[in-house]
């Protein structure tokens, strides 16, 4: 039987220098992952495409796909939640193996991701090929997005492969992981539900800091919304309300259809909540590999993106070409993303672990050295 947040908060500690592993997935929260990415591809292509301005029933579910970002915010701090509670890193090896297996799984496939745009880059300035905005492409602003920092009110404009800013922003909340849980954990109960509250309504607050906006806040005030959320999905882990998800998700299109974006990620925070207590498929579906794929989905849309713009550039499509340029590029982008997390994100990351954290020779005990020099061993 799975083990409740509930359970998972009041379990024992765990033994001192116990070292952190990888958080464990629960089937409904990856599916959900594939919905998330989906909706984020789908808003950049429309973004380009320009499809619901013709078919404005899209424009409320289309023109809001960027709030897929703050589903995927609330789901790491749900997910770090149900890893980590019961084994937080306190000492300095396993914090130190927490954030080398994060950095394994994020950091890899982001760098190489970026150096196949700065050499596609520089072979479009070699070959003649006009680049909107070149100032974009400087080396600041490539090395800040390599470190992972690019969200830390360091930039001004988005440059590069300008999606990484959600995952420095990610960085920041892996590193400030431990200090987290450490408080969560002993915050009483009865506390827990107001600490969702309170998460909630700074968000509620948030837009106001840069008025038409809504919560689509990336550079600057990115990591306020980010804390925000993986705040909000912990605290909802360790609640783990029984009652009225069902009808709290409705919150999500209520949210959509008014573009209160605050109200929106309420229900996508209900959902999250709901979708851990769904059944475990026997086997994995195309769905979970799809949503197991999503960081590298996210990652390789720059790409889609740049074949998309040339393709615009040659032709004017009507609004029947461009629905299918954004079906054709939906479906690339998965193809990528899948293949980028098939046969790039999977190996590099146990290279990466393997290296940074090889498992310890095998010891012996005194009594076995000397039965070994007594030539009993």
């Amino acid at each position: 039987m799975q083990a409740t947040p509930r359970a998972i908060a009041t379990a024992a500690a765990p033994q001192a220098g116990r070292l952190a592993e990888a958080a464990p997935r629960a089937a409904g929260l990856t599916r959900l992952r594939f919905f998330f990415i989906a909706w984020v591809v789908l808003y950049h292509l429309d973004l380009a495409l320009d499809v619901s301005a013709e078919l404005p029933w899209l424009k409320p579910v289309l023109g809001r796909g960027y709030l897929g970002v703050d589903g995927f915010f609330l789901l790491s701090g749900f997910a770090m939640w149900l890893g980590y509670a019961t084994r937080p890193p306190r000492d300095w090896p396993a914090i130190k193996q927490f954030l080398v297996r994060r950095l394994a799984k994020i950091w890899p496939l982001h760098a190489l991701a970026l150096l196949a745009l700065a050499l596609l880059v520089g072979l479009a300035m070699a070959s003649g090929i006009g680049i909107r905005a070149p100032e974009r492409f400087n080396p600041r602003d490539l090395l800040l997005q390599l470190l992972l920092v690019n969200d830390w009110e360091t930039m001004s404009a988005h440059a590069w492969n300008y999606p990484s800013w959600a995952l420095s922003a990610e960085w920041a909340g892996y590193l400030c992981l431990p200090l987290l849980l450490g408080v969560l954990l002993r915050l009483p109960a009865r506390a827990v539900p107001a600490l969702v509250g309170l998460a909630f309504a700074g968000l509620c607050l948030l837009p106001y800091a840069d008025p038409g906006s809504g919560l689509n806040l990336t550079l600057h005030l990115g990591l306020a919304r980010f804390f925000l959320e993986f705040v909000l999905g912990m605290a909802l882990a360790r609640w783990n309300p029984s009652r009225g998800l069902t009808l709290a998700t409705l919150a999500l299109p209520l949210g959509l259809a008014l573009r209160l974006d605050p109200l929106a990620v309420a229900g996508l925070a209900a959902l999250i909540a709901l979708a851990w207590r769904w059944p475990s498929p026997r086997r994995p579906d195309l769905l979970m590999r799809l949503g197991e794929a999503s960081f590298g989905v996210y990652l390789c849309w720059i790409f889609v993106e740049a074949g998309l713009v040339g393709v615009l550039r040659l032709t004017e499509p009507g609004l029947g070409g461009r629905i299918g340029l954004l079906l054709l590029g939906f479906l690339l982008n998965l193809v990528a993303g899948w293949c980028a997390w098939r046969w790039v994100e999977v190996p590099l990351h146990r290279w990466v672990i393997g290296v940074l954290l090889p498992k310890p020779s095998r010891g012996f005990s005194p009594q076995q050295i000397a039965d070994r020099l007594a030539g009993r061993g």
